[in-house]
């Protein structure tokens, strides 16, 4: 497991959600399930998604540890 930075433009707001993902893939998709949940349906598509490693070999299970927006 890996913890993930994923963010997400939209408009003048950035979109955020650390986590503790498999791969990319599945950090992409937590982050949007997560950031749906939370506010209204702004999670978008999987490419408008970026995502980093921020720390390797994390224990799992996959979880969200934080989510939220910020204006740019």
């Amino acid at each position: 497991m890996n913890k993930f930075s994923c963010t997400r433009s939209l408009g003048e707001e950035i979109y955020y959600a650390t986590l503790i993902a498999e791969n990319e893939q599945q950090a992409k998709e937590m982050a949007i399930d997560e950031t749906n949940k939370k506010f209204s349906r702004s999670g978008g598509r999987l490419r408008e998604w970026s995502a980093r490693v921020l720390e390797s070999d994390v224990d799992g299970p996959a979880r969200i540890i934080d989510c939220g927006y910020r204006e740019a």
